[in-house]
């Protein structure tokens, strides 16, 4: 595995963490304004948006998992 791999490794996984955390937050705040009977329509399309950026996410640093396993 070369630097420039593991680089981009790093910095695959340190944008998954911060849109899981960007996630976390949506379904909170989605939680909290249902509870207090708030429509949330809005906030549920944000919310698939961020299911949507992490499965790109993910996919793309799979494929560098792939890269790595068909280059050894």
């Amino acid at each position: 595995m070369t630097l420039p791999w593991i680089e981009a490794l790093v910095a695959a996984n340190r944008d998954i963490i911060a849109c899981e955390r960007r996630f976390h937050d949506q379904c909170a705040l989605i939680v909290a304004r249902a509870a207090e009977g708030r429509d949330t329509a809005q906030d549920e399309l944000l919310l698939a948006s961020y299911m949507t950026s992490l499965t790109l996410m993910r996919v793309r640093r799979d494929s560098l998992l792939v890269e790595a396993s068909t280059d050894a």
